[in-house]
């Protein structure tokens, strides 16, 4: 419950950065209960990297198809 209230505070965002929110969101749930958290940081930072290049890869194949 509190996660769709959550989600509904992102619906405006544009959808790769509510992707990187959501899947970052689902994976400081898995690291919750740990006393040294800090390797979600890699994560986190795998988790944006990879969407930003589908977005940049999307908008090339979107220009693409404008041509």
């Amino acid at each position: 419950m509190l996660r769709d209230r959550l989600k509904t505070l992102f619906d405006n965002y544009d959808p790769a950065v509510r992707r990187v929110i959501y899947e970052v969101g689902d994976l400081e749930q898995q690291y919750i209960s740990m006393k040294n958290p800090r390797g979600i940081m890699n994560e986190i930072d795998e988790i944006i990297t990879r969407i930003a290049r589908e977005e940049v890869e999307r908008m090339e194949n979107k220009g693409d198809s404008n041509s």
